[in-house]
């Protein structure tokens, strides 16, 4: 921490900086700089109350396995772009993705093509060259306002499963964000 010397501060610096040792010293500091008074001097509050405005979707994506996994998390943003992202994810492990709302739509996959595989399970070491088992799509396309809002968080897991030809299955969880 650096102190400046009052000698060096302009007048106004001077004034200002005994009313802040004063406000300090009659009352907590926090209660002073509140949203109200913060408003009122015009330096409101910028940012969104998380949860419930969150600007963004949480989208993790867990490897639920004992292999290594490679999936696709691909969205769609209001103006119709679609985004992707690989992850490769050791057994046990999980990757976060921070989306910047507005986000349309999520899938595991490809949002243009729903019956492209969303994850593939690594054989072998894991290598790139290793054999690898394709798991079957997830094929839905979630949507917002209908599946999810912004603030939530959308998990997508890989997961063993009896009830696929690959035995392993995509499921989603989606977590909603707590009203403020």
């Amino acid at each position: 921490m650096s102190v400046i010397p009052v000698a060096r501060l302009p007048r106004a610096g001077v004034g200002w900086l005994v009313c802040l040792l004063f406000v300090s010293a009659c009352a907590d500091p926090l209660q002073v700089f509140d949203d109200e008074f913060l408003t009122a001097l015009d330096l409101g509050t910028r940012a969104a109350s998380i949860p419930g405005d969150a600007p963004a979707v949480l989208v993790e994506v867990e490897n639920r396995t004992s292999r290594r996994v490679e999936t696709q998390l691909s969205w769609r943003t209001a103006d119709g772009e679609a985004h992707f992202e690989a992850f490769g994810l050791p057994p046990d492990d999980k990757s976060t993705e921070v989306l910047i709302c507005p986000v349309d739509e999520i899938t595991l996959g490809d949002v243009g093509d729903l019956t492209q595989p969303g994850a593939f399970i690594r054989l072998g070491g894991g290598g790139v060259n290793d054999p690898f088992i394709e798991v079957e799509a997830f094929g839905v396309l979630l949507k917002e306002g209908a599946n999810y809002n912004c603030g939530d968080t959308v998990t997508f897991t890989v997961e063993g499963s009896s009830k696929t030809l690959s035995g392993y299955q995509i499921f989603t969880y989606i977590r909603r964000a707590e009203a403020p």
